[in-house]
């Protein structure tokens, strides 16, 4: 079939309306924040919303040239394009120099862009490439682990440059591995581990150590009693290893010259479980005890790494605040003055360019981070439940775009941006009004910020361009 020549014709206007909505209202919020009666003026492009209207009309000019593209050049390049963002994010990480604690910013003469945020796009491209590729959903092992890996590998390199805010919105796509074949029992053992690094800081871990421990026993009590009355010899040799697993591990927490050692004999003894149990077709539970080991030393030891060495002392306060344990003031500085500014808003708002807290800075980062507190003193709770509803419309038909497709590539490709933003939007909002610790991360299409402007609407004229073609080609 020939292909149209107008593909105007063929985009999703729904989509594309709420996109250029959410600019005008990212621009209008922008303007508002620095706004001065004095010296504001909307079209003075030297200002901070002047700025951002320059990028915006950047972000449109390239988005649109985009739709001029083949949709198969999407698929084919997806892998250089991973390639070189990659190779973009460990140059960055080498040469550039800190910036609010990060150092995340690549400069070329005057300019200073965010790789991370064009990674976004980069990461989605190449896991939309390689589980399109698959023959079936995901369901092996192997194809797991390179699913993962390609999320894993800019997060790692992100986290390096301290900048973990970015970091945190690739856990997104790990939606998009649930829809395309992770079970549910993967899904759970995530939140497992969420919960141990809650738990660690609120409850003793010594406590931990023990209950993990117990709850072990228990299932291995439970899961052996066919095995005691068929093969006797192989029960007490299958508990005498596993008990010797649990109790190298356990005194590994309280030897810590030798932990090191202690840890290393019982993954041994617990291979050695594994060896004893491997002919017992009705005994497959050695995940469960593999799991115990790895989720136990996450509790007893990962949690304090990624508090102590992975987030900023400020990003660990901020967590500890979060949960309680912490009343530094300053540490939730910027929440409690977010909340202020929101609070004083009310129900129907001051009025646009009437919001007297964001006139008298009261929030640090407002331009940014914490330019959802502007709607809120300025529109009001009114205010807010309509352009969070404008939000949730886009991801809404960004979920049905992904739906309607013949082409694996471009579902995938959908579902992964719509994750993006999802989480993103739900983690900025969260901290700003104190559910979520601050992590320093911008509210798609509304902070002030040309790399993020420029990379959220590649990524969305992208899904534009492939759904134009989506009744002409079979990807």
């Amino acid at each position: 079939m020939r292909e149209p020549q107008n593909i105007i014709q063929r985009l999703d206007k729904p989509m594309l309306v709420l996109y250029l909505l959410m600019l005008l209202v990212g621009l209008m919020t922008v303007f508002a924040v620095n706004y001065n009666e004095e010296s504001s003026r909307f079209f003075n492009l030297s200002q901070t919303h002047g700025r951002q209207m320059t990028w915006m009309f950047i972000s449109l000019v390239l988005g649109f040239s985009m739709l001029t593209f083949n949709s198969n050049f999407f698929t084919k390049f997806s892998i250089p394009f991973y390639i070189i963002i990659i190779l973009l994010l460990l140059v960055t990480l080498a040469v550039a120099r800190e910036i609010n604690g990060a150092r995340s910013w690549l400069q070329i003469g005057p300019a200073q862009f965010q790789p991370a945020e064009f990674a976004k796009t980069a990461t989605a491209l190449m896991l939309a490439k390689y589980i399109s590729s698959l023959s079936n959903a995901v369901k092996t092992f192997r194809q797991k682990m390179i699913a993962a890996g390609i999320i894993l590998l800019p997060m790692a390199i992100i986290i390096l440059q301290e900048d973990m805010g970015s970091a945190l919105v690739y856990t997104s796509l790990s939606l998009v591995l649930y829809r395309e074949g992770f079970k549910v029992r993967e899904v759970i053992i995530a939140l497992l581990f969420g919960a141990g690094f809650i738990l660690s800081m609120l409850v003793s871990v010594q406590v931990l150590l023990w209950v993990l421990s117990g709850v072990v026993l228990l299932i291995a009590a439970f899961s052996s009693g066919r095995l005691w009355r068929k093969d006797k010899p192989r029960y007490l040799r299958y508990w005498l290893l596993f008990l010797l697993s649990v109790a190298s591990f356990a005194a590994g927490y309280y030897l810590p010259a030798l932990r090191i050692y202690l840890i290393v004999l019982a993954v041994l003894f617990m291979a050695g479980v594994w060896m004893a149990l491997r002919p017992v077709a009705y005994m497959r539970i050695t995940p469960v005890f593999w799991l115990y080991l790895a989720l136990t030393g996450f509790t007893l030891y990962g949690s304090s790494f990624v508090m102590n060495e992975l987030l900023e002392s400020h990003q660990s306060e901020r967590v500890l605040t979060l949960l309680g344990l912490s009343d530094d003031p300053d540490a939730n500085y910027n929440v409690t003055q977010s909340k202020m500014t929101i609070g004083s808003g009310g129900f129907a708002g001051k009025g646009y360019l009437e919001g007297t807290l964001t006139q008298l800075k009261h929030v640090p980062e407002q331009s940014t981070d914490f330019i959802f507190c502007t709607i809120g003193e300025e529109l009001g709770f009114l205010g807010t439940f309509f352009f969070l509803a404008i939000y949730l419309a886009f991801i809404l038909r960004i979920i049905h775009l992904a739906e309607r497709q013949r082409s694996p590539f471009t579902r995938i490709y959908c579902y992964s941006v719509a994750s993006i933003f999802f989480i993103q939007v739900m983690i900025n909002v969260g901290m700003t009004i104190g559910l979520l610790p601050v992590i320093g991360i911008p509210l798609p299409f509304i902070s002030y910020g040309g790399s993020s402007v420029l990379a959220f609407s590649i990524m969305v004229f992208i899904v534009l361009r492939l759904d134009a073609d989506r009744l002409l080609i079979l990807r």
